[in-house]
């Protein structure tokens, strides 16, 4: 699993940065729309259309319910308290992606992030060269970063 970070904490690539700035849907959680949804790009969430909203869950207790003007956060603190915040719907992916931060909401890129972007453009900027060092001792070739 890839995981998500904030743009601020990227290199800050302006092709990425492009793509961070496009409308957020909700069905880039889950395909909530069948044929009309577009590309996945959270991994990790489920959803549920229950009719006038949108409610999706994923396994780190925390729920998204997406209404016509707000959208709501659960989350779980502990195993008794919820905590809940209700936010104005983001705008873009990087708004929907600093909500989540700000809450304490770990989010995963799918694949199509590591096939549409290079490394360096999502990872966060004092991480790249450890999956750098990582990937080249995976492939047997660590011997080249001396």
């Amino acid at each position: 699993m890839i995981k998500v970070t904030p743009f601020i904490e990227t290199s800050g690539s302006d092709k990425f940065k492009q793509f961070l700035a496009t409308p957020f849907t909700i069905d880039m959680l889950y395909p909530i729309f069948n044929d009309k949804s577009c590309e996945t790009l959270f991994e990790g969430w489920k959803g549920k259309n229950m009719l006038s909203w949108y409610k999706f869950t994923n396994d780190n207790e925390c729920i998204l319910e997406f209404y016509a003007d707000y959208y709501v956060i659960k989350k779980a603190i502990g195993k008794i308290k919820t905590v809940v915040y209700q936010l104005p719907l983001p705008t873009t992916i990087n708004a929907f992606i600093n909500d989540m931060q700000r809450f304490g909401i770990q989010l995963y890129w799918m694949q199509w992030i590591d096939d549409n972007f290079e490394p360096k453009d999502y990872l966060h900027k004092d991480g790249i060269r450890a999956y750098y060092e990582d990937l080249l001792g995976k492939m047997d070739k660590s011997f080249e970063l001396l």
